[in-house]
């Protein structure tokens, strides 16, 4: 496998760096949309990106205000314009993408696969928040903390800019959705709710399925204490998607 290293501009001109995991030319590509504080660059991450490309490309950017892609972060305000970029590239290249999105990164997946239906395959979405604003800020409690800690990566860290621009509602952008939607939670996540995927699983349409993980934490730690089940879940819900959509893609010809 070979791991390559691109930059792209989004629309306002901010640098967005972006890791291509790439095993043999594929028409499937599996992009991940790291959380806040969260990077491409992070040992945790590269093993994901690496477990995962045994199926697909995989391809994980940096947001801005992350990693090596410039800019402050806004917390969701204007994060759409670097996965658009990046989704640019991929649709040149591939015909078959898909998007995980952990915690805001999620959130920033949701709201981009609204606009771009046409673009997507299939969507997960990891202990993504319904609405920004009703995250429960649980971020000082010592299990968060304690949990900081010990998952602590040097290449961590954000340059933050304005958290007060308006953003986008996943909980009301998911209605508008014509993909496949795979939400996935843990039942202690100390920061965002496991109530948050319950609302947005409501809101979604089919095909859709929540799966909670018991005793499970917050986005990428599902993967770091439960790695097995949680590429299971990944792996097996884009296989699915894609056996749906060949089987209504035939009783479409066949309907012709």
């Amino acid at each position: 496998m070979k791991r390559q290293t691109f930059q792209t501009s989004a629309r306002d001109s901010t640098r967005i760096s972006f890791d291509l995991y790439a095993r043999a030319e594929q028409e499937a590509l599996l992009l991940i949309c790291p959380g806040f504080f969260q990077s491409k660059e992070t040992t945790l991450f590269q093993r994901i990106a690496s477990d995962l490309s045994a199926d697909q490309n995989v391809l994980c950017l940096d947001f801005r205000g992350h990693g090596r892609s410039g800019g402050l972060y806004t917390f969701s305000a204007r994060e759409g314009a670097d996965l658009e970029t990046v989704l640019e590239w991929a649709r040149e290249r591939y015909s078959k993408i898909s998007l995980l999105g952990f915690s805001l990164g999620g959130a920033v997946a949701i709201n981009m696969a609204a606009r771009f239906p046409d673009s997507i395959r299939t969507l997960i979405a990891v202990s993504t928040p319904s609405a920004f604003e009703e995250i429960e800020y649980r971020i000082w409690s010592p299990e968060v903390i304690y949990g900081g800690l010990r998952a602590w990566d040097p290449k961590m860290g954000c340059r933050l800019g304005n958290p007060w621009l308006k953003k986008e509602k996943p909980v009301e952008t998911i209605r508008h959705l014509r993909m496949p939607v795979l939400l996935i939670h843990g039942t202690r996540d100390s920061i965002v709710s496991h109530s948050h995927s319950e609302r947005l699983h409501h809101a979604a349409g089919e095909p859709k399925r929540l799966e909670l993980m018991e005793g499970g934490g917050h986005a990428e730690e599902l993967y770091r204490h439960h790695p097995g089940r949680f590429l299971r879940f990944v792996q097996d819900w884009i296989q699915e998607s894609e056996w749906n959509c060949n089987l209504r893609g035939g009783s479409d010809k066949e309907s012709r």
